[in-house]
C-alpha cells in the first residue's frame, strides 16, 4: 500500500533541507495534502502537521517558489 504521508514528507524535506532541485513543486505538495485529506489517505494530525510545514515554507520563501 502506498504511504501518502511519506510521499509528501519527502517532498517537503527537499525544501526544508534547501536542496537545489525539487522533485515536486510546492503547488503539487499543497494539492496532494488536500487530496489525501479529502480521500482520508492521511490522518487529521498528519494533515495538520504537513500543512503547518508547508505554510512555514511558503512564508519563508514568499515570491520565490514556483
Amino acid at each position: 500500500m502506498k504511504d501518502f504521508y511519506k510521499e509528501i514528507d519527502t517532498a517537503l524535506k527537499s525544501y526544508e533541507d534547501f536542496k537545489p532541485y525539487h522533485e515536486r513543486n510546492i503547488d503539487w505538495i499543497c494539492h496532494r495534502i488536500d487530496w489525501c485529506w479529502k480521500w482520508k489517505k492521511i490522518s487529521k494530525n498528519q494533515m495538520e502537521e504537513l500543512a503547518t510545514r508547508t505554510t512555514k515554507i511558503l512564508d519563508e520563501n514568499a515570491g520565490t517558489l514556483s
